[in-house]
């Protein structure tokens, strides 16, 4: 028997996570090192806040209008009609070949 292969990929916990959060556009940028000068003289270290990307709006979508689509899609439309008339053509073909040839007797 042979062995099954995966096909998941050999990534850490960490590095999926972050790929996610990328993926969601959650993705903080880099926490900058600021110093500051403290009240007492001495210097200070303070981690400035991550600026957080705007995240691009996947949910807006442009929904065409009835007029579009009937012109976008006039092939389908046709290529429905022609197919409906071999159906209704096939079907009648049927029921004459069944009234008029003769049944077996048997």
């Amino acid at each position: 028997m042979a062995k099954k292969k995966t096909k998941r990929p050999n990534l850490s916990q960490e590095t999926l996570e972050r790929a996610r959060a990328e993926l969601r556009g959650d993705r903080p940028e880099p926490v900058a090192v600021v110093e500051k000068v403290s009240a007492n003289g001495g210097p200070a270290v303070v981690a400035a806040k991550p600026k957080r990307a705007a995240a691009p709006n996947l949910a807006t979508r442009r929904v065409p209008s009835i007029e579009e689509l009937i012109k976008e899609y006039n092939y389908v439309l046709k290529d429905l009609r022609n197919l409906a008339i071999l159906a209704i053509v096939l079907l009648l073909a049927i029921v004459i070949a069944a009234v008029a040839l003769p049944r077996p007797t048997g």
